[in-house]
């Protein structure tokens, strides 16, 4: 590929920004421009636990107090404002819905989108008589009006759209298929045998994320909707992007949850770009739309057992107190994106195989159904998956093959009688 000197500088240029960014600053600057009412935040929450609303208030100095009056204290000083989050907001009833009016008919002009949970089929959307109740916010004629609905109603006037989480991301756990489907079927429920067809996952509600779900073979809303969904799907396929004219940011931040300030630090950014403050372009996210500056590496390579993995030292079962490396044990950090095991959960401290969990692979769009049991050793061995062989080739190809070859020898010792130590 050949590119000019001018693009080669802008390139350097933004990812020299992106490495040295100061998150603190970032925050405060993104905090006073939406607090200044140039940018609301419409939380939308689908299907959902409210697990990713729970992680965001643990995310640096939360004050729940500022949330409920309407502002959340974001990292660092500075206030967002939050018009609509019908977990933590004070108005209820019609005086929340005529927010959702309000932001739909343009009062709220800029907004970013941002959606909690996987969302379910509808029958406008070809779901089953009475599909409309299975996720719905307030009522029009008496009729529900479906989360699905609300969406691509809000999509249409958002200036950007953030998934949080990996149900709003890939369809998460909701997403999983009907395992015991005679259990449903003798109750007379068989439409999720039918869901497949209209793109969507074999789930009792057929739900999904944004994100086309490859690993369990059914669409996102980004392609399964119509021209609501066309400036964000230009801004993801790299078509002729020219931001706020006629392509929106859409922005994914999976996890399950997904971390607090990962939320708190990719709304900053998205804020920011929307000013014109900072660069935001397609290369800065990957192919799940995921930032790099959180998820480029594997969590196999930021993880601080990763030295015994090398030597071949292992777990010989879940709950060994040993600090060796969990791979022999299920962990699917050699195929999962997450950081939080070298960042830390809250304030550095935390992350699941620091503190002795396996990796479930939360952060993909299998989760959960491709990376079960969590607790069984992966099927494909060290460098033979490409998110492995690139990490350890790209941080030092020779180092790298030899402390693979040296697990994979240590490895193969074991299961003929020797030891993992």
């Amino acid at each position: 590929m050949r590119i000019s000197r001018r693009d080669f500088m802008k390139i350097a240029a933004a990812s020299a920004a992106l490495a040295a960014i100061d998150w603190d600053r970032v925050v405060r600057a993104a905090a006073q421009a939406v607090g200044k009412g140039k940018y609301n935040i419409i939380w939308f929450e689908a299907q959902s636990c409210t697990g990713d609303t729970s992680a965001l208030l643990l995310a640096t100095d939360p004050d729940i107090l500022q949330v409920l009056a309407g502002h959340l204290h974001a990292v660092g000083p500075g206030t967002v404002n939050l018009a609509f989050h019908d977990a933590v907001m004070p108005e209820w009833g019609k005086s929340a819905m005529d927010i959702l009016y309000r932001a739909v008919a343009g009062e709220l002009d800029p907004f970013v989108l941002v959606v909690e949970g996987t969302i379910a089929v509808d029958e406008k959307a070809g779901g089953p008589p009475g599909s409309n109740y299975w996720c719905y916010v307030g009522k029009e004629h008496g009729e529900p009006v479906s989360c699905l609905e609300w969406i691509r109603r809000l999509m249409k006037r958002a200036a950007a759209v953030v998934a949080v989480g990996n149900c709003s991301s890939y369809g998460g756990i909701y997403s999983n298929r009907v395992i015991e489907q005679e259990f449903f079927k003798k109750y007379g429920f068989t439409a999720f045998l039918e869901y497949p067809k209209l793109g969507r996952s074999m789930s009792p509600t057929g739900c999904v994320g944004f994100l086309d779900n490859k690993a369990k073979g059914f669409k996102g809303l980004l392609s399964l909707l119509g021209e609501e969904a066309e400036p964000y799907r230009r801004f993801l396929e790299g078509r002729d992007c020219k931001l706020l004219q006629n392509c929106k940011p859409f922005v994914s931040v999976p996890g399950c949850p997904a971390n607090g300030d990962a939320t708190l630090k990719t709304l900053a950014h998205v804020v920011l770009a929307l000013e014109g403050l900072m660069p935001l372009t397609r290369d800065q996210f990957d192919e799940l739309a995921r930032p790099k500056y959180f998820f480029l590496e594997t969590t196999h390579n930021n993880c601080p057992r990763a030295g015994h993995y090398a030597a071949g030292r292992w777990r010989k079962y879940p709950g060994d107190g040993s600090q060796y490396c969990l791979w022999g044990v299920g962990c699917k950090g050699p195929v999962s994106h997450c950081p939080w095991n070298r960042l830390g959960w809250v304030s550095g401290v935390g992350g699941c195989v620091r503190q002795g969990s396996v990796c479930m692979g939360c952060h993909e769009p299998g989760f959960s159904d491709s990376f079960e049991p969590f607790y069984e050793k992966l099927p494909y061995v060290f460098a033979s998956t490409k998110d492995l062989f690139n990490a350890l080739v790209g941080a030092a190809a020779a180092a790298a093959v030899i402390g693979v070859a040296s697990g994979a020898l240590a490895y193969l010792k074991s299961k003929r009688g020797g030891s993992h130590a």
